[in-house]
């Protein structure tokens, strides 16, 4: 150990030898070790806790975020997909800096949580130090120090519906992250010691869909002030600094596929465009852009440019690194392989490799559809029905409730939009399911109301509806003497209205669960049973139930397609009898 000024020389010195390792790997340069002072910088690994799919596209990710890399660039993109998420990447590039990303999410009752761990290191760093003065002063080598970074992610992401009052917002989702970070060195000696700190930061992301084949997003990564917790605080000197904020904005754009500007049943195209924008000085905007392209469902190709800043001997400037994947998609589960350029040198050059699960729902919904589509001994696909069956521009050929959907439609038991939309999504109120109820028993109802209610208008187009529902007993209204008709309908009293709306037994107690979810002692945990046992919940099967999640659209076209009386009229309908 030398004196101050020499210590100070020692930890700098080391500081650049690592810079330049993390320049050559390029793994963090990303994330910038800001190595021009004594004191070490802290690290946000999230550029590297992306997974082989996004990296394969130029990490141009923040409008189509629907996996668990979502965890990492756009926290709101956790609620586009309601399976069960996993996804794990490692390896060492060039041998000396070793990762290992690994993330997690899942569904509840309160929306989708999600998490996620990276680990980066680096070992066998030296440490230099100044010996003699003038002429004979010399820089040596004084011994190793090992360098390691984690990083901890606690993600949220769900619908604004679930906020807001009438579905408002169910084309709008929002994520939240929080953050924290550990680092430091080990080895090395006295120079070293206490060289490590730890500090928390947070992530808010959004995602909008625009129409059925443009989606924007945008993530504020690292938005808390330091005087809101926003800071990595370091045990030598007690050095605090702050993490710089990320701004990410760009948009998904769906070329072809079911719901594209071109439709296709089979194929899928989506390009992606991403701008970034990093607080710190003198770092330029960068851009990231990439394509995804599905052939069929089980092969996908992609490619991509991923800018980023680089030291120029004018400040600093931008690299194009040029990218290129493939994913492969069996049974849910996903195996994806990037490659990606890293500056001008070629040895940079890395592949990635992950592995992970995102749920089968999707494929083996078009594997059926297909196989409906070749047997002939079943009409539901080759039997031209008449009346011409309704369709509707964003339900496309392959939608997992698409039958339903235009069944109902054709009926006139369930009504689209003036615009040519069904919006499958959008959560169903009190009001319109007591509607649908009275539609599907093929009721007809005149101006008369029976069974009033303080908050239903009489003149109000539902107000008939309801008051049949209620008096039929397939609904009922609150103690206070109001109905709520705007109010959302969650799974669990889905389940109650449609037992009683089918006459189905139910038992006074449930001795084993329904559902993953659904503990015997639930409240509607005979009703769930017994509208389980007919079939009606098919279409959650091998997943949790979700009791407070909301119904949508979609979902109620499918329940009451299932039931006896809307069955006997899909089948007259396809039959040609009706």
């Amino acid at each position: 150990m030398v004196g101050k000024s020499n210590a100070n020389r020692v930890t700098c010195n080391a500081s650049k030898t690592i810079h330049i390792l993390v320049t050559r790997y390029t793994l963090l340069v990303t994330i910038f070790f800001a190595f021009t002072s004594p004191v070490f910088a802290a690290l946000d690994l999230s550029e590297i806790g992306v997974g082989a799919r996004p990296l394969g596209m130029g990490k141009a990710y923040v409008g189509l975020a629907d996996d668990t890399s979502a965890i990492f660039l756009n926290p709101a993109g956790l609620s586009r997909n309601d399976n069960l998420n996993l996804m794990s990447m490692s390896g060492s590039l060039l041998g000396d800096v070793n990762y290992i990303v690994l993330g997690a999410s899942d569904i509840s009752p309160m929306g989708k949580f999600g998490f996620g761990f990276i680990n980066a290191a680096v070992g066998g760093i030296p440490l230099t130090a100044v010996t003699g003065s003038g002429s004979t002063a010399a820089v040596v080598q004084t011994g190793l120090t090992d360098y390691n970074s984690s990083l901890i992610v606690f993600s949220y992401g769900s619908k604004l519906s679930r906020f807001l009052k009438n579905g408002a917002g169910s084309n709008v989702a929002l994520g939240v992250n929080l953050k924290y970070f550990l680092q430091g060195f080990s080895g090395g000696g006295a120079s070293m010691q206490d060289t490590r700190g730890g500090g928390m930061e947070a992530d808010l992301g959004f995602l909008w869909d625009v129409n059925r084949w443009m989606t924007m997003g945008l993530n504020f990564q690292n938005f808390l002030p330091e005087s809101f917790g926003g800071k990595f605080v370091w045990q030598k000197n007690d050095v605090t600094e702050g993490i710089p904020m990320v701004t990410r904005f760009g948009g998904r754009f769906k070329i072809l596929g079911p719901s594209g500007l071109r439709l296709s049943a089979e194929q899928k195209f989506d390009l992606m465009i991403d701008s970034e924008n990093i607080s710190a000085q003198n770092r330029p905007v960068v851009m990231h852009a990439g394509v995804e392209y599905y052939p069929f469902e089980m092969l996908c190709l992609r490619a991509g440019l991923d800018q980023k800043p680089r030291a120029t001997e004018a400040g600093t400037g931008v690299d194009n690194n040029m990218t290129a994947g493939v994913g492969i998609v069996v049974g849910g589960c996903t195996f994806d392989y990037a490659y990606h350029q890293f500056g001008d040198l070629s040895e940079n050059t890395t592949h990635f490799f992950s592995i992970g699960y995102r749920g089968e729902e999707k494929a083996s919904e078009k594997a059926k559809q297909r196989v409906e589509r070749r047997k002939p001994t079943i009409p539901l696909a080759e039997v031209a029905p008449t009346p011409q069956l309704k369709s509707f521009a964003d339900v496309p050929a392959n939608y997992w409730a698409q039958k339903p959907i235009i069944y109902l439609a054709t009926l006139g038991i369930m009504d689209g939009y003036e615009d040519n939309t069904f919006r499958p999504t959008k959560e169903m109120t009190r009001g319109e399911l007591a509607v649908l109820l009275v539609k599907a028993k093929g009721f007809s109802v005149g101006s008369e109301v029976k069974v009033k209610f303080k908050d239903v208008p009489l003149q109000s187009y539902e107000a008939p509806y309801i008051s049949l529902a209620v008096e039929r007993t397939y609904i009922s209204g609150y103690p206070d003497g109001s109905f709520r008709p705007a109010k959302r309908v969650t799974r669990a009293e889905a389940a109650t209205i449609l037992a009683r709306f089918s006459g189905l037994y139910m038992k006074t107690k449930v001795k084993e669960r329904v559902f993953p979810d659904i503990p015997p002692k639930h409240w509607a945990s005979p009703a769930i049973a017994a509208t389980k046992e007919i079939g009606l919940f098919e279409y959650l099967s091998g997943k949790g139930f979700g009791p407070n999640m909301y119904i949508t659209r979609a979902e109620a076209a499918e329940l009451i397609s299932k039931t006896q009386f809307a069955k006997d009229k899909i089948e007259d309908l396809i039959s040609g009898e009706k």
